[in-house]
């Protein structure tokens, strides 16, 4: 009986190692299996459970909204999940949504942007910041960005606000995609032209960019910058469908499109390595951001 629980010891230590050296790409992947598919409230579970198992504490912040629309009553209702990780003064904004684009099965929209956000919490709950962190999952972003916009109503003090960084499309291509670049991310800017260098990734930045979160802060004039990985060449389709006013280009249709909010948004789509991409660019942003406290 002793050697069998010596063994049984062994077996779960091992099994333990093997987890904890999980490739980092592995490690998103799988976040994004287990969320694609599920319905909202299944997804705002899973990240309940992935957060519970790594020991790290949240909050939830349930929101509904009541409007009209000639003689109907449209109601909307939500639950942003929050970790917040350090105590600094000033106070640094990391979301993805969870809610997904009626019944597509969500995985690149945007079961990639809280995969890559739970990560990073997972690998970075122990870190000594010197600001306070939010790593936000927004529910109702495909609900005109209620989520955000609910989570700045109650929790943002402009005068705390450092920077918001959003996270929105990340699992296919081999291109970081960032904007809207201009007058509200200036202080933001120098930090990512130093994170693409750092990581060696091509960059592509516009002032042009797909509605996502990050508007509810722009609204605000709250400093912010947007980040999906995209295939080559999608950057600049992309800033140029916002340009023609959300119309495509037949001729040269942004390769992302042909997938998001569509029942083939799968994670048979999704490449690991974008996966790795979206994580060590914005890991290593938030580092520099990190020291520039200091």
């Amino acid at each position: 009986m002793k050697r069998l629980w010596i063994l049984l010891i062994i077996s779960l230590l091992a099994s333990s190692f093997v987890i904890a050296q999980m490739p980092i790409e592995n490690e998103l992947y799988a976040s994004v299996l287990s969320i694609e598919g599920k319905t909202h409230i299944e997804r705002g579970e899973f990240i309940k459970e992935q957060l519970h198992k790594m020991g790290v504490g949240y909050v939830t912040a349930p929101f509904k909204n009541i409007s009209r629309v000639k003689m109907d009553t449209i109601i909307i209702a939500g639950e942003n999940i929050i970790v917040r990780l350090g105590q600094g003064t000033k106070r640094i904004v990391v979301g993805a949504h969870y809610d997904a684009f009626k019944d597509s099965p969500g995985a690149n929209d945007n079961g990639s942007g809280v995969a890559v956000v739970l990560a990073l919490i997972q690998h970075l709950q122990n870190m000594e910041w010197n600001y306070s962190v939010d790593f936000c999952f927004f529910d109702q972003e495909e609900a005109n960005l209620m989520g955000s916009m609910y989570y700045i109503n109650q929790f943002i003090i402009p005068q705390k606000h450092l920077a918001m960084i959003n996270l929105d499309i990340e699992g296919t291509g081999d291109e970081v995609f960032i904007g809207p670049v201009g007058s509200n991310n200036r202080f933001l800017m120098r930090y990512i032209h130093e994170a693409a260098q750092k990581n060696g990734f091509p960059l592509v930045e516009h002032s042009e960019y797909p509605s996502s979160d990050y508007m509810s802060f722009a609204e605000y004039n709250l400093e912010n910058i947007s980040i999906s990985i995209v295939p080559k060449g999608d950057g600049d389709r992309l800033s140029k469908y916002v340009h023609n006013g959300y119309k495509a280009d037949s001729i040269d249709m942004p390769k992302v499109l042909g997938v998001m909010h569509t029942l083939y948004d799968r994670s048979s789509f999704i490449a690991p390595a974008s996966l790795k991409m979206s994580y060590e660019f914005t890991n290593t942003l938030l580092m520099l951001l990190n020291e520039s406290g200091k």
